[in-house]
């Protein structure tokens, strides 16, 4: 009763008098994660004579938080004790019209406590959410204004499993930031196959991920028993870092037991992914889930064909397989998954009944090596027509502009 009393009573927040929007952004932390980075490069991204940027985190701010700062935008990390409090002060001082969280719900009775707009981003199809994830999200959605998901797969997920209503949602690809990797596409190679121990002769697929067994390992292991009944030439590199070392561990001496460390290689991770695509002829990424991945993108790209799980927006970019060979998920429809048998399909061994179908679909990029080589050179098409992030950015803009509109009307 009290707290409503005062809340009454606070001074609204002061207007801004410089013509800008201000756009505060929350994240968990802002360090070096993959959503911190697309984080960081939507704030520089933004339109500086629109918009005035300000980052919040209630956790670490290292790495990307420092390379925003560089580029002149205004970070701030919460102080453990009473961030609360500290929070309030930065709403009051940063002339704050609008919010976007990303993964973080800290600022959102203070959103709402002084009517500010809340955009949240859906990253992923959130199926790995527990009950209280469930249930917190769906409390959450009384502080949300608009939602912002990364792909069909993502929003469907959302209403169909979540509650949320599809009326809050729009629909907003990943992009590339095609300047970034027009420049690494210049420099010289400075990984050769020879290094890693392979041939020349050998049929590559990348498999540029994290070694987060959702990405689907496992299921790699199982198709490459199948197909080396067929064939020897094919491998699967794997590039990426470690999120739980003992599941890496485990999956590396299943490898060995199985004689396929030599077709299934795990050299760790490597910054420069333009070198893993120049010594690459495919892109595999059998997830059992994605959002939207930039991964996939980055492959478009580089000019590789893929082969992807239907999961995330793969069926939005692979269109009756002119890029890529779409295959079906092991449980169906995106809205069939649950925590409980995502990690039971991603962290036991195991025969899938998609394995061979995954396999065929290797073998039959891998015996047709020139004409996927042709057909793939679409995919960068498609980044520059439909995936650049800069328009994507632009997207955002408008979402943000209407959200303060319709607020303030």
């Amino acid at each position: 009763m009290l707290e409503s009393i005062f809340s009454f009573l606070r001074k609204p927040l002061p207007k801004r008098t410089d013509g800008k929007i201000g756009v505060l952004i929350e994240l968990a932390s802002f360090d070096k994660g993959g959503l911190e980075k697309v984080v960081l490069d939507s704030a520089i991204a933004f339109d500086r004579n629109r918009f005035d940027v300000t980052i919040v985190t209630p956790g670490k701010v290292g790495h990307l938080g420092k390379t925003a700062m560089e580029a002149g935008l205004k970070v701030i990390g919460l102080p453990a004790s009473n961030p609360h409090r500290a929070y309030e002060d930065v709403l009051k001082k940063s002339n704050i019209d609008v919010a976007i969280s990303h993964f973080s719900d800290a600022g959102y009775a203070l959103f709402s406590r002084y009517k500010i707009p809340n955009i949240t981003f859906i990253h992923n199809v959130y199926a790995f959410f527990s009950s209280a994830q469930k249930n917190a999200f769906l409390r959450n959605d009384r502080y949300v204004d608009c939602y912002i998901s990364v792909s069909k797969n993502a929003t469907r997920y959302a209403v169909q499993n979540l509650g949320i209503s599809v009326d809050k949602v729009l629909t907003v690809p990943n992009g590339l930031i095609i300047a970034e990797h027009e420049a690494r596409d210049k420099r010289p190679l400075k990984l050769t196959r020879a290094e890693l121990g392979l041939s020349d002769s050998d049929y590559v697929f990348a498999n540029i991920a994290s070694y987060n067994l959702h990405k689907g390992h496992y299921l790699m292991v199982d198709a490459m028993l199948h197909l080396l009944r067929e064939r020897q030439d094919v491998k699967i590199l794997c590039v990426g870092n470690v999120i739980y070392p003992p599941h890496v561990e485990a999956l590396r001496q299943y490898l060995a037991e199985h004689g396929l460390e030599r077709h299934i290689l795990m050299p760790g991770y490597f910054p420069d992914v333009e070198d893993v695509h120049h010594l690459a002829d495919a892109f595999l990424l059998p997830s059992f889930i994605e959002g939207w991945s930039i991964a996939m993108n980055e492959a478009m790209f580089y000019q590789k064909p893929m082969i992807l799980t239907d999961t995330g927006a793969s069926a939005e970019v692979i269109e009756n397989d002119d890029i890529g060979i779409l295959v079906p998920n092991e449980y169906g429809d995106t809205p069939n998954l649950n925590s409980k048998l995502l990690d039971e399909l991603a962290y036991a061994p195991r025969s899938y009944k998609i394995a061979p179908v995954l396999a065929d679909a290797m073998n039959r990029m891998a015996s047709s090596r020139e004409e996927w080589k042709s057909k793939a050179m679409e995919g960068r098409h498609k980044i520059y027509e439909h995936f650049n992030f800069s328009t994507i950015v632009k997207r955002y803009e408008e979402i943000i502009e209407n959200v303060v509109k319709q607020k303030s009307s």
